[in-house]
C-alpha cells in the first residue's frame, strides 16, 4: 500500500510543480533586467530538477510495486500511463532542460529581441506543458479512473486526448514564436497577456471537458441495467483455460436434453422436515439498550433472530413478507445449500413480495456458525436488519464447552447517529460464567466493514474460521487482536478465569462501542485497556487444513479477479464503482466451470480499499498469499483482501448451479463488483430487472 500511496501523492506533487513551471516559463520572456532574468532562468531550472526527480521517483515505485507485488498490480499503468508519461518527459528532458541550462549559465547580455525568440521557443514551453498534463492525467487515473486490462484501442484512445488536449497550448506557443520570428509581434500590457493566458487555459479546459463530457454521456447510457436479464453475460464467458464447456460457442442453446434449470436443483427434500421455523419480514421500531431508536426492518420483529438445527437434520423455513415492499428473500451465508435454496432473487428464486411467502428447505450438512440475511437489494435491507444467525451444532459433538454466546455485531442508522451494537446492544454487557467453565464465542460480522475484536484477561483459541474447524489451534495471547472480514464468523474458546474477561469491538484504546465482560463472582469496575502487541494471522495458525486442494499441482480451470475502482455511472447515477477486471455488473464476466473439477481463482486488488470476496454455494481453500504458498492453508466462504493484497484460492466445483461471487461490503456489489459462478449444464429460470422486481445485489 506504501507504493500505491506515495505514487498517488507523486503525481499531484509533480503535476502542481509542472503547472508553477509552466505558468513561471510562460511570463519569462517579459522578465526585465540581466540579473532579474538570470535568477528567474535559475529558479525554473531547479524546479524542473525537481519536478523530474519526484517522475523519476514515481517511476522507481511503479517498477517496485511490480516487484514486489507482480505484473497485475501495474499493468494497467503501465499499458496506458507509463505511455503518455514518456510521451510527456522525454521532449522534456531532451529540449527543454538544455535550453533552461544555457540560459542560466548565459553571460552576455543579449538584446531584447534575442532574449524573447529564445525563451519563447517551443521546445522550451511545450515540453512544460506536455508533463504537467501527463503528470494531471497520471494523477486523475490513481483515484478516479484506475485502468485494469487495458485493451489496445483504450491505450491509443487516451493518447490521442492526450494529443488533442495539448493542441490549444501548443497552437498559442507556436504562433507567437512565427510571430516573433517574423518580427510581427509586439508586447502587450501585462493585463492583457493575463487575460490571453487565463482564455488559453480556459480553451485548453474547455476542450479537456468537452471530451469528458462526450465519454460521460457514452457512460450514462451505457452503464442503465436492462429492464430484465437472465443475470449472465453472454458476451465475456470466461472458461478459466480449461476444456471446452457446453456454453462455448453458447452450444447450449441446442443441447436442451442434457440441460436442467435452476429451479430445479433442490437436492432431496423428500423427506418430511425434522425442524421448522417461520421468519415475517416485517417493519418495527427498536430500542437500542443506550435509547437510541430505529426504524428497523426485522423478522419475527426481532433483532437477529438466531435459528438452530443439529447437523443431517431436514431444516424447512417459510419466509412470510409482511409489509417490505421492495420484497425479501434469505439467502443462507457460507452455508451450501443445493443452488434453488441459496435466495438471491432473479437467479435462484423470485422475491417475495408484501403478502407471498416462500419456503427454503435443506438437509443441514454442514456443522458450525453461520448468519443468513436478504440479497434484495441487499445494501439497504441488510443495512436496516433484514439478518439473524444460523447455528448447526455438530451430530456427534468434539469440542466440549460450558457456556455458549453467539454475538453478531452490526451499525444500525437511529435517532442518535449511528450506533454499533451486538444485536441491540450497544453499552458494556456483563455476563456471570463460573472460573474454570469453558467459554465458546460465535462471533459473526454483520457490519458493511471488516472489524477488529480484542478479548483480554484469558489466552484464548480461535477454533473455528467462517464454520470451519481449525486442526489443532494455538492458545493466543490475551494482548493479540483479530479482524473478522465483512460476513466472517470466528468461533473463539477461552477458559473463566478467577478474574474478569473483556470482550472489546474495535481498537482497545476506543472506550466507545459495545463490549462483553465475564465475570465470576462481582461484578467487575470498569478497567483500564492495554494496547494490543500483534494481530491474529490464520495464514500461520493452527495445522493446514485438511483439504485435497492442498497438493494439486494443477487445476481444471484457472480465473483472475483484478478489484479495482473508478468513478463513473452506474445504472444512470454517479458513483464511485468498484469493478472487476476493469467492468462492473452486468459486465463483468460470467465464470463457467464443469461439475466436479477443481478450480483456482486469484484475486488481486489493486483498489483503494479492502475487498472481502464471498463466493456463494462453495468453500475456498487458501493456498498462496502475494505469490507465496503460505504456512497454513485455511478454508473460508468470505475472503477479506486488502490493498495490494493478492490470494490464490481453490475450491471444487461439487455444487450445481449459478451462484454469486461478489464483495461483501454490499455497498460495492449494490454498484457492480458482483459476478457470477455458472455451471455448463444450468439454464436460468428466473429474470433480474425493474420488471419482475427481483433485484439482487
Amino acid at each position: 500500500m506504501f507504493e500505491t500511496i506515495t505514487s498517488m501523492m507523486l503525481t499531484y506533487a509533480v503535476t502542481a510543480l509542472w503547472l508553477i513551471v509552466g505558468t513561471a516559463a510562460a511570463g519569462l520572456p517579459y522578465v526585465k533586467g540581466i540579473f532579474q532574468r538570470k535568477v528567474w532562468r535559475t529558479l525554473l531550472l531547479w524546479i524542473s530538477y525537481i519536478g523530474l526527480a519526484l517522475a523519476l521517483l514515481w517511476f522507481i515505485l511503479i517498477i517496485s510495486q511490480w516487484v514486489r507485488n507482480g505484473w497485475w498490480f501495474v499493468e494497467g499503468i503501465v499499458k496506458t500511463i507509463l505511455p503518455i508519461m514518456l510521451i510527456g518527459y522525454v521532449p522534456l528532458v531532451l529540449y527543454t532542460l538544455p535550453l533552461l541550462r544555457r540560459l542560466r549559465v548565459s553571460t552576455a547580455d543579449v538584446s531584447s529581441s534575442d532574449s524573447m525568440v529564445t525563451t519563447t521557443d517551443p521546445r522550451l514551453l511545450i515540453p512544460i506543458y506536455a508533463a504537467a498534463l501527463a503528470s494531471g492525467i497520471a494523477a486523475f487515473h490513481t483515484i478516479f479512473s484506475q485502468p485494469t486490462l487495458p485493451g489496445l484501442l483504450e491505450a491509443v484512445l487516451l493518447i490521442a486526448l492526450y494529443l488533442f488536449v495539448l493542441v490549444v497550448p501548443s497552437f498559442i506557443v507556436i504562433r507567437r514564436y512565427h510571430a516573433i520570428m517574423k518580427g510581427t509581434f509586439t508586447v502587450a500590457p501585462l493585463w492583457k497577456r493575463l487575460l490571453k493566458f487565463a482564455l488559453a487555459g480556459l480553451t485548453t479546459a474547455i476542450v479537456a471537458i468537452g471530451v469528458v463530457a462526450f465519454q460521460a454521456w457514452s457512460d450514462f447510457h451505457a452503464s442503465k441495467l436492462p429492464e430484465a436479464s437472465d443475470m449472465m453475460n453472454h458476451h465475456w464467458l470466461d472458461e478459466g483455460g480449461g476444456t471446452p464447456t457446453m456454453m462455448t460457442g453458447h452450444q447450449h442453446h441446442a443441447d436442451h436434453a442434457n440441460m436442467v434449470e435452476v429451479a430445479k436443483l433442490t437436492g432431496d427434500i423428500s423427506a418430511p422436515a425434522d425442524i421448522h421455523y417461520e421468519l415475517v419480514a416485517q417493519k418495527r421500531e427498536i430500542t437500542l439498550a443506550s435509547g437510541a431508536k430505529i426504524e428497523a426492518w426485522t423478522y419475527n420483529g426481532e433483532v437477529a433472530p438466531e435459528l438452530r438445527a443439529r447437523q443431517g437434520e431436514m431444516v424447512e423455513v417459510k419466509l412470510m413478507n409482511r409489509d417490505i415492499d421492495k420484497g425479501v428473500t434469505i439467502h443462507w451465508h457460507g452455508y451450501n445449500v443445493p443452488n434453488a435454496m441459496d435466495g438471491v432473487p432473479g437467479m435462484t428464486q423470485n422475491v417475495v413480495n408484501p403478502g407471498e411467502s416462500f419456503t427454503y428447505k435443506f438437509r443441514a450438512e454442514q456443522a458450525g456458525t453461520y448468519w443468513f440475511h436478504s440479497h434484495q437489494q441487499a445494501a439497504e435491507q441488510v443495512r436496516n436488519g433484514l439478518f439473524g444467525s444460523f447455528i448447526v451444532e455438530p451430530s456427534e459433538e468434539t469440542a466440549s464447552y460450558d457456556e455458549e454466546v453467539t454475538l453478531i455485531n452490526h451499525n444500525w442508522n437511529t435517532d442518535q447517529g449511528e450506533k454499533t451494537a451486538f444485536k441491540d446492544q450497544d453499552r458494556v454487557q456483563k455476563m456471570q460464567v463460573k472460573p474454570g467453565k469453558i467459554v465458546l464465542l460465535r462471533l459473526i460480522n454483520a457490519n458493511n466493514q471488516s472489524q477488529k475484536y480484542f478479548l483480554q484477561g484469558s489466552e484464548y483459541k480461535i477454533t473455528s474460521i467462517d464454520g470451519t474447524p481449525i486442526r489443532q489451534p494455538d492458545r493466543l495471547s490475551d494482548q493479540t487482536a483479530f479482524r473478522l472480514a465483512a460476513g466472517g464468523r470466528y468461533d473463539v474458546t477461552f477458559t473463566m478465569p478467577n478474574h474478569p474477561v473483556l470482550l472489546k469491538l474495535g481498537d482497545s484504546t476506543d472506550l466507545e462501542g459495545p463490549s462483553v465482560v465475564f465475570y465470576g463472582n462481582l461484578p467487575p469496575d470498569p478497567k483500564s485497556f492495554k494496547a494490543e502487541s500483534s494481530l491474529f494471522d490464520p495464514s500461520q495458525y493452527g495445522k493446514p487444513a485438511d483439504s485435497e486442494l492442498t497438493s494439486v499441482t494443477r487445476f481444471d480451470r484457472e480465473f483472475r479477479m483484478v478489484l479495482g475502482n473508478r468513478l463513473g455511472f452506474y445504472n444512470g447515477k454517479m458513483n464511485y464503482l468498484w469493478t472487476i477486471n476493469g467492468e462492473v455488473y452486468p459486465h463483468t464476466p460470467t465464470l463457467v466451470v464443469k461439475e466436479g473439477e477443481k478450480i483456482k481463482t486469484t484475486f488481486i486488488n489493486k483498489s483503494l480499499s479492502e475487498h472481502p470476496m464471498h463466493l456463494h454455494g462453495h468453500q475456498m481453500t487458501v493456498l498462496k498469499k502475494n505469490g507465496k504458498r503460505i504456512q497454513t492453508p485455511w478454508v473460508t466462504d468470505t475472503l477479506n483482501v486488502n490493498p495490494d493484497e493478492m490470494y490464490e484460492v481453490a475450491f471444487i466445483a461439487d455444487n450445481p448451479g449459478m451462484w454469486m461471487d461478489h464483495c461483501h461490503i454490499l455497498d460495492h456489489a449494490a454498484v457492480g463488483m458482483t459476478l457470477h459462478l455458472m455451471y455448463d449444464h444450468v439454464m436460468p429460470s428466473f429474470e433480474a430487472g425493474v420488471r419482475s422486481g427481483n433485484m439482487p445485489e
